[in-house]
């Protein structure tokens, strides 16, 4: 149960992260629709990948994917499969919140953008001391990559994405899609971040992380969540 959603068929996603053509049809976030470049990385072809997407915006059934941050709170990235109106919403929530908090929503009038590049890092490593994977955790990476924007990547960003696309099933041009997926950012495109004393702030006004649109409080608590240290 996710407060807000209690009425809305979600099911859990987990089923769905092994499956490479879930990858591609997830990504398709970060590229505004457009196929080609997401087929030529994953070796799919359109029509394959066109199927899978339709099956993950099936109206009766909302995937819902929740990644552990620290303390016991989650990151969910639910697919809003409204007729019409779908979209996919990525909330912070905690079991002694009465609502969730939400860090981005990817639609038509989008908010966001969430994280920054060192945040998307800093979770996905977290999500492989839990586990078994090596430095990253790819599908964690890949998961949340939809909502990262960042106008100052790192010199090796192209090799640590195309790294992930190709743990996640990527069987074509890995180097290119990260490329293409590293320059367009999404809806929103590269943008700057500030780091101030109440947290890390989104320079865009269609960010939730930005005086006005969270409150100081919540700004630095998710600032904490989300950054190498992972505590709040």
């Amino acid at each position: 149960m996710i407060p807000g959603y209690e009425d809305d068929p979600l099911v859990d996603g987990a089923y769905l992260i092994d499956e490479p053509l879930f990858w591609a049809s997830h990504l398709l976030q970060c590229t505004n629709g457009v196929e080609e470049p997401l087929c030529a990385g994953f070796g799919v072809t359109k029509a394959d990948l066109l199927q899978f997407f339709e099956r993950v915006s099936a109206e009766h059934r909302w995937p819902t994917l929740s990644v552990p941050l620290s303390a016991g709170h989650v990151l969910h990235v639910l697919y809003r499969n409204l007729p019409g109106e779908g979209g996919y919403d990525y909330l912070l929530h905690h079991p002694d919140w009465k609502a969730t908090v939400p860090l981005a929503r990817v639609e038509g009038c989008f908010r966001g953008p969430g994280l920054c590049w060192p945040e998307l890092l800093a979770i996905a490593h977290k999500a492989a001391e839990a586990g078994s994977a090596p430095r990253l955790d790819p599908q964690t990476f890949l998961l949340l990559l939809p909502i990262m924007s960042d106008a100052d990547l790192p010199l090796d960003a192209d090799d640590v994405l195309a790294a992930m696309l190709t743990a996640c099933g990527a069987a074509g041009e890995a180097g290119a899609l990260a490329r293409i997926l590293l320059e367009e950012q999404g809806c929103w495109g590269p943008q700057h971040w500030t780091l101030t004393s109440a947290g890390r702030i989104s320079e865009t006004r269609y960010a939730f992380r930005r005086p006005g649109a969270m409150s100081s409080d919540m700004l630095a608590q998710v600032s904490l969540l989300l950054g190498p240290g992972g505590n709040a």
